[in-house]
């Protein structure tokens, strides 16, 4: 309701909203809510939905959400202004998720012999069911066609109890032709079915399960829309506090929660997760903040930005994307995946750990001024970071990157780049920049003030990868026209013998690198006591050379150590 300021004071009520702001609230389990009435607490709207587009609502005022699962796509269309955004939340002590899924509640059936004529091995379909799918599960207009077009009519999700995704059997109704995202595909048909499978027949909308007991003894659930949340154009707005799961990629590669060209819009303490292909997208918006989310467990990415100015995502986790195995030769898996044309965008404070086959922080193509700032990046199927085609440069600063897959940092075709004070441990190769195309050299890349410690791979007959692999020339003249260097790092060789390389292949030790190709002349090879086990690193650097080069104004404006004068992150242990 909207009381006067002064009709506040004379009941004797507290309130800690602005000046003739209202407080609406949506209730979906109470039997008194209507999306007709007036959205009071006594009367409250019952879909999230009614609240996103309501016309009552002014700047400044709030939406709470009682507690309930609000299987529908919230479309936020309304805006607030500078200082008075409209924010939409649960109420206090109210847990809310939205999704995209419904329950799939038909008459399940066992599979017989006549189903499947020839079983792979014995009793392999006594864990079989089917169900036939009506029409009401393919009813989002959103989807290319609509939904008449049963040819659009696809199933890519089915969970038990909530989180556990079965795994789908046959080909993708959407990637199975595109030739830059493939995922890992199980069978083909029925009798490929394993145990905690599903396998969806289009033309009789069958579903079959393949689980250990009667579907009837679980919560199945199928994702049906392509968006859990959406806002466009609007601008001033707060989502805060809500868990949003389960769609059905309706075609590309779009997210489950979309944000699109807005300005000044927050979303804070959310938990995006189960998308079917990508978690969060925020594209051609400008001055957003995203922070303290949580995107877990995403078919393919976790997070990805587009055409953003001045966003920021900060003290988020981007953790065990690309559960569906979603990959090509071209790559498009990650924790966070920010392609292109981001510019002044900062990531800071995040983790990006145990991404499958895949990126923990990836930018890619033609961003600008980008910063990468104090995060944990470890245990990622690939790179812990990687900064691919970005001519606008950028900083990468403060990061810990240990124990990936693929190289720590790399510098793929990017100019004017600062690599420092990050600490790389035990990846398969530790900061890399080198040239991903002719016109794309890695000029005016900076590396300073790293620790590296054992960023190699080792058998017994050859050791791969290097601490710094930096494309160079033993030719003064082309090394001035890089203009890229490296310096005042810190190698550790405790037991092993560092090596950096000039190109991809051949290694140097530290004098060699500093008599052939004059880099690292300030930095040194010292040991370096740590300890990294299955899910934690230390890094012992209280008694290491303090060896630090100053850093320039235009990085200190970003960015700045604790300890000036020490070598690596200012975070050292995890977790």
């Amino acid at each position: 309701m909207r009381f006067p300021t002064e009709l506040c004071i004379l009941l004797g009520i507290v309130v800690c909203l602005p000046a003739g702001a209202s407080t609406f609230y949506v209730d979906g389990l109470n039997s008194a809510s209507a999306d007709t009435g007036p959205g009071t607490a006594v009367r409250p709207w019952k879909t999230i939905s009614r609240a996103a587009s309501a016309k009552e609502l002014r700047p400044g005022d709030t939406v709470l959400v009682r507690s309930g699962v609000y299987r529908e796509t919230v479309s936020i269309s309304v805006s607030g202004g500078p200082g008075k955004p409209i924010v939409f939340a649960p109420a206090p002590g109210h847990r809310v998720v939205i999704k995209g899924s419904e329950i799939v509640k038909g008459q399940w059936s066992r599979l017989t012999p006549a189903d499947v004529p020839v079983e792979p091995f014995p009793f392999a379909f006594r864990r079989g069911w089917k169900t036939k799918l009506g029409d009401e599960y393919f009813t989002d207009a959103r989807f290319p066609g609509g939904y008449d077009d049963k040819s659009r009519r696809w199933v890519s999700q089915v969970f038990l109890d909530d989180e556990q995704p079965l795994q789908m059997i046959g080909l993708d109704g959407v990637y199975k032709a595109d030739e830059f995202v493939r995922m890992v595909t199980f069978g083909h048909g029925l009798a490929d079915m394993v145990a905690q499978s599903f396998y969806y027949d289009a033309p009789t909308q069958t579903l079959y399960l393949n689980i250990g007991g009667d579907p009837e003894w679980f919560s199945i659930e199928v994702g049906v829309r392509g968006f859990a949340l959406t806002a466009d154009k609007v601008h001033d707005v707060i989502i805060r506090g809500f868990e949003m799961r389960h769609n059905r990629q309706p075609g590309g590669q779009w997210p489950m929660v979309s944000i699109g060209n807005c300005e000044r819009v927050i979303v804070e303490d959310c938990q995006i997760r189960w998308a079917d292909f990508s978690g969060f997208g925020m594209g051609q918006c400008k001055d957003c903040v995203v922070r303290r989310c949580g995107f877990t467990n995403n078919g393919c990415v976790g997070v990805g930005m587009g055409q953003t100015q001045d966003c920021i995502v900060e003290d988020c986790s981007f953790l065990y994307n690309n559960y569906r195995k979603i990959n090509g030769d071209w790559g498009v898996a990650a924790g966070m995946k920010n392609i292109p044309g981001n510019k002044r965008t900062t990531i800071r404070r995040c983790v990006a750990a145990y991404n499958t086959e895949a990126e923990g922080i990836w930018f890619d193509t033609d961003n600008e001024d980008i910063r990468i700032l104090d995060n944990i990046c470890h245990d990622n199927g690939d790179c812990g970071i990687f900064f691919e085609i970005n001519k606008g440069g950028g900083i990468i600063a403060g990061n810990l990157v240990f124990a990936n897959k693929g190289r720590g940092i790399y510098i793929s075709g990017s100019q004017k780049t600062w690599v420092v004070n990050n600490t790389l441990v035990d990846n398969s190769t530790g900061i890399v920049a080198m040239t991903r195309a002719k016109d794309e050299p890695p000029k005016d890349v900076h590396i300073l003030n790293n620790l590296l410690i054992r960023n190699y791979i080792t058998s017994d007959t050859i050791t791969r990868g290097s601490d710094i692999t930096l494309e160079q020339s033993p030719d003064p003249a082309l090394r001035t026209e890089l203009n890229s260097f490296s310096d005042n790092n810190i190698f550790a060789n405790n037991a092993w013998t560092p090596s950096i390389r000039h190109n991809w292949n051949d290694n140097n030790t530290l004098a060699v690198w500093q008599k052939t190709y004059a880099q690292d002349l300030n930095s040194i090879a010292t040991k370096v006591p740590f300890q990294r086990n299955a899910v934690g690193l230390t890094v012992h650097t209280e008694k290491l050379p303090r060896i630090a080069k100053p850093l320039p104004a235009s990085v200190l404006s970003v960015w700045k150590p604790t300890d000036p004068a020490r070598v690596g992150a200012n975070r050292n242990t995890w977790p």
